[in-house]
């Protein structure tokens, strides 16, 4: 059976940092009560001149380079965000200028934090036809968020994610199996529901920043995270005919690590082979597994021969998981990593 592979990885956060004691100053909030409730001590934000795009473009020349790829090459540049860099045009059209990837199709995608897993299966069936495509996570959600509501501010940080998928030729991640779904019966549990057609922005909402406000019913988002994320885990595997233990390191989305420690122990599996970082990073969307394989790579954490397991869930609902095996390690760059 034809199979694709991640032959290189580039990942990039901001070189502003900022903590928990910093979020302290400007809102109703303190690092205790975000490390107990979230295992969050600090995220990376953009600073003023950087956009969603330009974030975008750092961590896919970072692919491109480490790898020793041409732009050229590229035939698709697929981008999954929920923070995009204008309504119109897609911002893989801006990335796609900037690379002067001058042959390859750009396109936008969005699945909150299940849309990498979700467009890397696209991405999967299109280098399985000869394809070489660009996949990036990526997301700016520090301008999109009400700082006034705790509750949610303090969940997300900003970054970017590069992966470049090519037809399976024995080396980098092969891309072994992999399921993902959505249940739009949802979407009211988590939502941001002003910027689009369905409801207005009246002047009022925006001179309080409501527009930017996520609704988030917390404890049933939990509920279904835990529940969803372990079940197509468990899916994935029986679909394989794999068991648990057979798996060297899980690579969630980093949501929280309430959410992390909840999943390990529906599946079974240690924490010491859970990979977390979202202490230092904070949710990312859909950049966050993207960034969590870079600094796995990075650290030196993951060898060949091993076999990861991927996991995530988003809004829409939409959730996942994927099987990789690591059949030799592919070129990674994390801009911005030791900051």
């Amino acid at each position: 059976m034809a199979t694709s592979a991640i032959v290189s990885i580039g990942a990039y956060v901001p070189s502003r940092v900022v903590t928990n004691d910093d979020l302290s100053k400007i809102m109703d909030t303190s690092d205790e009560w975000i490390r107990t409730r979230t295992g969050i001590h600090q995220r990376h934000m953009a600073v003023a001149e950087e956009t969603t795009a330009s974030m975008s473009f750092n961590a896919a020349q970072a692919a491109l380079e480490t790898a020793a790829m041409d732009a050229g090459d590229l035939d698709w540049i697929l981008l999954c965000t929920d923070t995009p860099e204008m309504w119109t045009p897609a911002t893989a059209c801006f990335v796609q200028e900037s690379l002067h990837a001058k042959k390859a199709s750009a396109i936008d995608l969005t699945g909150g934090c299940a849309g990498f897993l979700q467009t890397l299966e696209l991405a999967d069936a299109a280098a399985q036809l000869g394809k070489t495509v660009m996949v990036i996570g990526t997301e700016l959600l520090s301008r999109s968020m009400d700082w006034s509501d705790r509750s949610t501010a303090v969940l997300f940080g900003d970054g970017a994610g590069a992966v470049i998928v090519t037809p399976d030729r024995g080396h980098g991640i092969q891309l072994t199996h992999s399921r993902t779904y959505s249940d739009g019966s949802q979407t009211e549990i988590l939502q941001k529901p002003y910027g689009g057609t369905r409801h207005a922005i009246p002047p009022e909402i925006v001179a309080h920043g409501g527009h930017h406000r996520i609704h988030m019913e917390g404890r049933k988002v939990f509920r279904h995270a835990v529940h969803r994320m372990s079940q197509a885990a468990r899916e994935v595997l029986a679909d394989m005919n794999m068991d648990v233990d057979t798996i060297d390191w899980v690579v969630p989305h980093q949501a929280n690590q309430r959410i992390l420690t909840a999943v390990a122990d529906a599946l079974h599996i240690p924490m010491d082979k859970v990979f977390s970082h979202v202490e230092n990073y904070a949710n990312t969307g859909s950049a966050s597994i993207i960034l969590a394989l870079a600094d796995m790579f990075q650290q030196d954490l993951i060898l060949p021969q091993q076999r990861l397991i991927s996991i995530a869930f988003g809004d829409g609902f939409s959730w996942g998981s994927a099987i990789w095996t690591v059949q030799s390690l592919p070129p990674t760059r994390f801009i911005g990593r030791d900051q």
